[in-house]
């Protein structure tokens, strides 16, 4: 794989992150997202952690998937996902068929990160 491309693949992933955690912010409308949160079980100051707390750590990992270069940081994304994942699908299963696919685009993620993670000795 050719540094731009690694280059490529670590700008769009980026790029997924800060929007995530912009959109979360400032965006989308808080009401909705309480409401999710509460179908998800989280209430309160639980939700208003999981609400900022999620979306600055989006932002956290945008911000470094552009300035750190580790196998840790693809593999704590992973495991980030997997975390969204497993909790969207026991409180939210209808987001598996939704028509946008919000859960099945997980999929390709996981293999941007998979690539990032056996190309991450290279130099970009």
């Amino acid at each position: 794989m050719s540094p731009a491309d690694i280059r490529w693949m670590r700008f769009s992933l980026a790029t997924l992150w800060l929007a995530t955690g912009i959109v979360t912010l400032f965006l989308y409308p808080k009401e909705e997202s309480y409401t999710l949160l509460a179908r998800a079980g989280f209430f309160g100051t639980f939700a208003d952690v999981a609400l900022y707390g999620g979306a600055l750590a989006d932002m956290a990992l945008g911000v470094m998937t552009l300035s750190v270069r580790r196998k840790w940081l693809w593999a704590l994304q992973a495991f980030l996902i997997i975390l969204y994942t497993l909790v969207i699908t026991i409180r939210l299963p209808e987001f598996w068929i939704h028509p946008f696919g919000p859960i099945l685009k997980n999929l390709p993620i996981f293999a941007l990160l998979w690539l990032l993670y056996k190309n991450d000795e290279e130099r970009v």
